[in-house]
């Protein structure tokens, strides 16, 4: 069964996201049951919405992934978790998202290239 996560993180800078997300290296080498990550900032922090192939997987990669990159990166912040079984997909323009992938300011690079 799929599931849908997401991951609300109180207090983390789009820096700190950034970091997070080229210690752990998923967008090089991204997980084998993650179908898709994206995430917004919201008032105070952070939300990550993702959709997994299984629940348990997910529990997998907080521990072995995220969580010693949390630690090594020494990152402490409060995060409210769920996954929910999904109910719907629906993405009609699934075609056009690489281009837009580019355009976004947390997109890998950007930060280098000056824009967070």
């Amino acid at each position: 069964m799929m599931y849908l996560t997401t991951i609300d993180i109180e207090g983390i800078t789009p820096e700190e996201y950034r970091s997070v997300l080229d210690k752990m290296g998923v967008e090089t080498h991204p997980d084998a049951h993650i179908y898709l990550h994206v995430s917004a900032s919201i008032e105070g922090g952070f939300r990550v919405i993702e959709i997994w192939d299984s629940k348990e997987a997910f529990e997998e990669f907080l521990k072995n992934r995220l969580a010693p990159a949390n630690e090594a990166l020494g990152i402490q912040r409060t995060a409210n978790i769920t996954a929910k079984p999904l109910h719907n997909f629906f993405a009609p323009r699934l075609n056009q998202l690489p281009g837009i992938i580019r355009s976004l300011p947390g997109r890998p690079g950007a930060h280098a290239a000056g824009a967070v």
